[in-house]
């Protein structure tokens, strides 16, 4: 296994390559991420699944990235690791949005959305962080759907929905949390993980950009 300082030194390297998610990302807006963690006894993996707002491309989608020393594929995104498990569609003739969540619609009058035209130039990331109340989990990947990115073998050591993320002056070996993440990788026991004390992963610490 790399020793936990071979981790953080290949971690820096991805984030500086954007093989991880950069929350800061101006063509990107990352709505709501959990962190993956898969170990065995000589490989490891990171996987990012994130529920995203992309205005140039498929609207609401959810962007799986793998970083680790044993990733089928190449590092961080691919394009086979992205999923619709939602829409928000406008809809000109009524002046309405139409939304959906794995196939079911989802009335608007049932969320409760806050309008922020200081943070976002679009209506629908407003819908999006609305819908994360009651529909996170479902437009989240599921095991499932993002097994088939994880090598057979590998176990699930953490799982997490808030952590210190990196930045550009930031990398993740200056973080709270991945040098916490290295030693869980490199000695398999979860119990050495603290939540860090300035958890930086809510959509609120990324806008306005």
């Amino acid at each position: 296994m790399d020793s936990p300082q071979k981790i953080l030194e290949f971690l820096d390297l991805r984030f500086d390559a954007i093989d991880m998610p950069c929350f800061g990302n101006v063509n990107i807006d990352y709505i709501s991420s959990r962190l993956l963690a898969f170990w065995d006894d000589s490989r490891w993996l990171i996987l990012f699944n994130s529920i995203t707002w992309c205005p140039a491309g498929e609207g609401l989608t959810t962007i799986l990235e793998c970083v680790g020393n044993c990733v089928l594929g190449r590092q961080g995104f691919d394009s086979d690791r992205y999923l619709i498990t939602g829409q928000i569609k406008y809809d000109e003739m009524p002046n309405d949005y139409h939304v959906t969540v794995r196939g079911k619609t989802i009335p608007l009058s049932e969320l409760k959305i806050i309008a922020r035209p200081e943070l976002f130039s679009e209506y629908e990331p407003n819908i999006a962080i609305a819908l994360l109340e009651n529909y996170r989990e479902e437009l989240l990947a599921n095991r499932e759907e993002y097994g088939k990115f994880i090598p057979d073998g590998l176990t699930e050591i953490l799982c997490l929905d808030e952590w210190h993320h990196p930045d550009w002056g930031c990398p993740p070996s200056q973080t709270e949390s991945f040098p916490l993440i290295a030693e869980v990788l490199f000695t398999g026991n979860p119990d050495l993980y603290k939540p860090p004390t300035n958890p930086n992963t809510d959509w609120r610490f990324w806008f306005p950009k």
